[in-house]
């Protein structure tokens, strides 16, 4: 999903709709700017069914991983530890 596609669906719902992520193992977490970054990651790198499809690159100077692109990700991050 891009920024633009995020924009025009979050439109369709009130602006005072809460915002979660799904917890590390079960439940909710609230979303928070201060939780959300650009950050680097290996496009279609995850090899088990509990990884997330994409992941971190080891060296993220670098513009692909073997044949895995490496790109730039608006990220949106838990606030539990």
């Amino acid at each position: 999903m891009l920024v633009g596609e995020l924009i025009k669906l979050l439109q369709e719902y009130p602006a005072g709709l809460r915002v979660v992520v799904n917890g590390y193992e079960n439940g909710y977490d609230d979303l928070t700017p201060g939780r959300i970054s650009i950050t680097k990651i290996s496009l279609d790198t995850g090899k088990h069914e509990w990884d997330g499809r994409h992941g971190d690159p080891p060296h993220p100077a670098e513009k692909t991983l073997g044949e895995a692109e490496i790109v730039e990700a608006l990220v949106l991050r838990r606030t539990s530890n």
